[in-house]
């Protein structure tokens, strides 16, 4: 038979094990994810002139400006974008779109839907194999409308 004073311990024997177990990660956070594999890659690229990247109705800025567009083939880059809400409308994370610009698009967003907020996309560690890679992020706000920007991630070989 169990005593009383054991079954007040129990539960801060309990506690106290709970307490020392790691906190679970974010989603994604131990592993880096597969932005683009090299078999997507593969196929050639558009000429990124031709794609239109301009807003020509006041959505959602997007500003790519956090994501170092370089890096090494086998080390991961942090994909870091925010997002400008016009006139106070907030960005509808589940309509942003990330688009691999290729012959033809790929739409990589099931990918890093994770890392997607209403204020941008942080996912701390994608990888891209080398060469240059064109995404286009694409965001829609609560009232429809839609912002646009490209940015460039250029992988080099490993050496």
């Amino acid at each position: 038979m169990i005593q009383p004073t054991a079954c007040r311990l129990l539960p801060a024997a309990f506690l106290l094990a709970c307490a020392l177990l790691p906190a679970p990660s974010p989603a994604g956070a131990a592993e880096p994810v597969q932005l683009i594999t090299r078999e997507e890659a593969g196929p050639p690229a558009p000429d990124a002139a031709g794609v239109p990247t301009r807003n020509l109705t006041r959505g959602p800025g997007v500003d790519t400006q956090g994501t170092h567009g370089s890096g090494v083939a086998g080390k991961p880059l942090r994909l870091a974008v925010k997002f400008l809400p016009s006139n106070g409308v907030p960005v509808d994370p589940e309509k942003v779109q990330v688009i691999y610009r290729r012959q033809p698009a790929l739409d990589v967003t099931a990918r890093v839907k994770a890392f997607i907020t209403p204020q941008g996309i942080e996912a701390p560690a994608v990888l891209v194999p080398p060469g240059k890679h064109v995404i286009e992020i694409q965001a829609v706000d609560k009232e429809g409308r839609i912002g646009r920007a490209q940015m460039t991630l250029t992988v080099a070989p490993a050496p």
